[in-house]
């Protein structure tokens, strides 16, 4: 039987998960509906439209994860007027269309 610790461990690591699989879904839907790029700041707003509740640095760094992941790119400026990163021009690379088309979720991406 798992400790406490490991079960909020396990809850964690799955909600980061989903978390992910809804900022590609997101990103994925934009492309579908030939609307322009997102960018942080739009899919932060996103998230708080549907109740999660992440601050904006925290979708910063899962668009960087999903980056790394090889499912996303994106245009990185750094404001020098408000101290922050910026991402824009959110795009899925062909790793993460070829992963969104097959809808299966995996180790680092829970699809719902």
């Amino acid at each position: 039987m798992k400790s406490q610790s490991e079960l909020e461990a396990d809850r964690r690591l799955l909600q980061m998960r989903r978390r992910r699989g809804f900022i590609l879904k997101q990103v994925r839907a934009g492309h579908e509906n030939q609307l322009s790029r997102l960018d942080d700041f739009e899919l932060w707003a996103l998230c708080l439209k549907v109740g999660q509740t992440l601050g904006r640095d925290q979708v910063v760094t899962f668009l960087q994860d999903l980056e790394v992941l090889g499912y996303l790119d994106f245009k990185t400026t750094y404001n020098e007027y408000s101290g922050r990163v910026e991402l824009s021009q959110i795009e899925l690379t062909a790793m993460g269309l070829r992963f969104m088309v097959a809808g299966i979720s995996n180790e680092d991406v829970e699809l719902m």
